[in-house]
């Protein structure tokens, strides 16, 4: 099973940048693995700009795609010279060589905003294998990682641009019911056990109180609500799944995020084995309300 499935890759980049390129050969070495768009809420942003209407609803489009995790967008932006011999070549049922280039000026100060952001990719030069096998090697990769590689992602989103706290990140990941990546060592994590004990001993009580032998545990919802950082974990057994929401606020997304996600990930296990759910799977959503560093990172 893959733990961090990728939602969509979103390509984007002016016309004639290779696009089209890109989308096929993936397709054809993964064997159509995974859903792939050609352009999406950015495109939509920066053509709203070059038409001069209103882009309130397209920046938050793309904050939509950017901040969550599962998605990956790649911006293909080779030289200007390269688009310009492509449309001498083949020329542009829309575009003339004016509007094109500026579009291309478009997307180049979109790739200053972005590239840095840890789910988005920039290609400037020709669509070769081995930029392929790199696309898809890294794809690969995030898809069979740990938790960890949310933490890491959180924390580049805080120290792009000199922002030290992003709103709204989330992710998706999943369990094949095994938890082998379950750390419970980091569970005692000095600054944070207490509080991890006291939230642990209200689920176990909350699910005590309501546990009745007669009652479908297929038709269960346990609920953990609180005004701290971890503020709810929604837990619903539905479909041979074990379907669990997280809605927490980082504030220390440097040191204490990951501890936070394994803890979660903890507490996924415990309801897992208490409602006896072998042969079930887990889906956990996580939405990081506000991620944040206090002090810059050395």
């Amino acid at each position: 099973m893959k733990r961090n499935p990728v939602n969509k890759i979103i390509l984007e980049g002016p016309d004639l940048s290779g696009k089209t390129t890109l989308y096929e050969m993936i397709h054809k070495k993964t064997g159509y693995q995974w859903n792939i768009q050609d352009r999406s809420a950015l495109s939509m942003l920066l053509h709203a700009k070059y038409y001069e209407r209103d882009t309130f609803c397209h920046v938050e489009a793309v904050k939509g795609e950017i901040y969550n995790l599962n998605n990956f967008i790649i911006i293909l932006l080779p030289d200007w010279n390269t688009i310009a011999q492509r449309f001498n070549k083949r020329g542009d049922p829309i575009q003339n060589i004016t509007s094109l280039r500026k579009i291309y000026d478009l997307f180049k100060e979109a790739v200053e905003e972005f590239e840095n952001y840890p789910n988005v990719m920039t290609v400037r030069c020709e669509i070769s294998d081995w930029v392929l096998n790199t696309i898809v090697d890294s794809l690969y990769e995030f898809e069979n990682a740990d938790l960890k590689v949310f933490q890491e992602q959180a924390m580049n989103y805080c120290l792009t641009k000199n922002v030290t706290e992003r709103i709204g990140l989330n992710f998706t990941h999943y369990d094949d019911g095994t938890f082998i990546d379950v750390n419970k060592l980091d569970i005692e994590y000095e600054s944070e056990k207490d509080y991890y004990q006291k939230i642990e001993q209200k689920l176990r009580a909350k699910m005590s109180d309501n546990f009745c032998d007669y009652q479908d545990k297929t038709s269960r919802r346990i609920i953990y609500a609180d005004d701290s950082c971890i503020s709810l974990a929604h837990f619903l057994i539905r479909d041979k799944c074990l379907d669990c929401k997280f809605f927490i606020r980082s504030s220390n997304t440097r040191d204490t995020l990951y501890y936070d996600l394994n803890f979660l990930k903890y507490l996924t296990q415990i309801v897992y084995d208490i409602f006896e759910l072998k042969g079930y799977f887990c889906k956990m959503q996580f939405t990081i309300n506000s991620a944040h560093i206090p002090s810059k990172i050395d």
